[in-house]
């Protein structure tokens, strides 16, 4: 199978989606009826921009993948593929078979399993080279896209510029990695039994209706549970499985935080759980198994 795939045939999400530009693009195609399985075929060229401390692909960039695939077979199945229904995520498993290697595209299908008048169901795999690397399945709550929108454009009306700034003890991540410091400045505090990390928002952190993207919590999030894995233990980790619930919205006018326990690890398995906030209010609760190798 060829690096590249040839993607005249698709096309990328309309209203712009600030985070997928910033990550991606992000490219879909369907064929058919896309309330039937494989209908909708996804793609995701991969870049420097996308690695990970090993070289491979960012289990955050695999998990927004995840999340945009899920939105877009469960949403068009809402929607019988006319892309009038906004596709919310809801709760979202994942499940790492492999590493993806950068500089090839990242292919996702999947199956929706059930459409009621609130939510969608949906299941999938992600693939690079024929390979399946990671397994997805979770639940979105579809409402009309005009009512999306004109949230969106009331939120941005009203929203305020406010100066952000991380709390006092966090100390920077000069040694993320290309794809977290892609996506923004970090900060870590090391805690007794994991750690916590925030993160000021910035516009293209947002989605399409104008508030944080669950790809880019997500993504966060992924990023703070190998690190409260690497400080806690001491090795080098990579996540295995990520759960993630979505409790509320987060808007990008001020810093994100989440504090990761670590509440049991071996020699080869960590298991973490967190909460990701902002301003207090309860936006993400998540759990990952985490593999520990020895540094080399």
């Amino acid at each position: 199978m060829p690096d590249s795939i040839d993607l005249g045939s698709y096309s990328v999400f309309v209203p712009p989606d600030p985070f997928e530009d910033h990550v991606g693009p992000f490219y879909y195609r369907i064929t058919g009826d896309a309330r039937q399985a494989g209908s909708v075929h996804c793609v995701l060229p991969t870049h420097e921009r996308h690695g990970n401390y090993a070289g491979g692909v960012h289990g955050g960039a695999t998990l927004t993948f995840a999340d945009y695939a899920l939105c877009l077979v469960a949403g068009r199945a809402a929607d019988g593929g006319t892309n009038t229904a906004f596709a919310v995520t809801v709760s979202i498993a994942v499940e790492f078979l492999d590493a993806g290697r950068v500089g090839v595209p990242l292919e996702a299908s999947g199956e929706p399993l059930q459409v009621t008048g609130r939510l969608a169901f949906a299941r999938g795999s992600i693939s690079q080279q024929g390979k399946t690397i990671a397994l997805w399945s979770g639940v979105c709550r579809h409402i009309p896209r005009t009512k999306a929108m004109e949230r969106k454009d009331s939120a941005s009306a009203t929203a305020p510029v406010v100066v952000q700034s991380v709390p006092a003890g966090f100390d920077l991540l000069s040694n993320a990695s290309i794809y977290s410091r892609h996506i923004g400045p970090s900060y870590a505090r090391k805690e007794a039994d994991g750690a916590s990390l925030a993160q000021p928002t910035l516009p293209h952190m947002c989605n399409s209706g104008g508030v944080l993207h669950g790809g880019y919590m997500m993504s966060f999030a992924d990023s703070a549970v190998t690190r409260a894995a690497a400080l806690t233990t001491g090795m080098a980790p990579s996540t295995v499985a990520f759960a993630a619930e979505f409790l509320s919205a987060g808007t990008s006018t001020t810093p994100i935080a989440t504090r990761v326990e670590v509440p049991r690890h071996g020699k080869s398995l960590a298991f973490v759980r967190g909460l990701l906030e902002q301003d207090g209010r309860k936006l993400l609760s998540y759990s990952a198994t985490i593999r520990l190798r020895a540094r080399s």
